[in-house]
């Protein structure tokens, strides 16, 4: 079973705010929601945990599992460029997918994003089918992942918030 976490809660989420690559730490929120995944898990014995190296998920994931955690670039924030710490309405949310599509204004490509986000959901396919495994992300590469444990669907909403902060979702592996 592939049991996916997104990261707890931070202040720049409770206001609205991009956050890509921008290194923060958790908030009491964010803490309570790590620890109520904590006890959620705590029947499951992990045979693999992977975890982005940045800050909020390290210490989401440091808070729910006690075991050796392998952190893994693949699934670091997008880079949001310009837009790191800006209010996402719907008119900056558009402008970041239009720079993200061709990378601009300090952008990481979403071609790019999605190559790593997939070469890492490949990498636990193939070397951990039917294993335990926890993977413990930020909300765009939960995204990415969704929708690769989900068959990649046609008519996938990539804009949706499938799972909020601290939330969990589990898949067949």
């Amino acid at each position: 079973m592939i049991y996916l976490v997104r990261q707890g809660q931070i202040d720049w989420n409770l206001f609205k705010r991009a956050n890509g690559i921008t290194e923060s730490f958790l908030n009491q929120t964010g803490i309570e929601q790590a620890e109520m995944q904590a006890k959620n898990l705590q029947g499951v014995n992990f045979d693999a945990c992977f975890c982005s190296p940045q800050k909020r998920t390290r210490q989401t994931c440091e808070i729910i599992y006690k075991g050796e955690i392998s952190f893994d670039d693949r699934i670091v924030e997008i880079i949001c460029g310009d837009f790191e710490g800006v209010e996402e309405t719907a008119e900056v949310m558009k402008q970041f997918l239009q720079a993200a599509t061709i990378g601009e204004r300090g952008t990481e490509k979403i071609d790019d994003f999605m190559k790593r986000t997939f070469d890492f959901c490949d990498m636990v396919r193939n070397e951990y089918k039917g294993k335990n495994v926890l993977i413990v992300t930020h909300a765009a590469n939960v995204r990415g992942i969704i929708y690769y444990f989900l068959s990649k669907p046609k008519d996938y909403d990539f804009n949706k918030t499938l799972i909020g902060n601290g939330e969990l979702m589990t898949f067949d592996n």
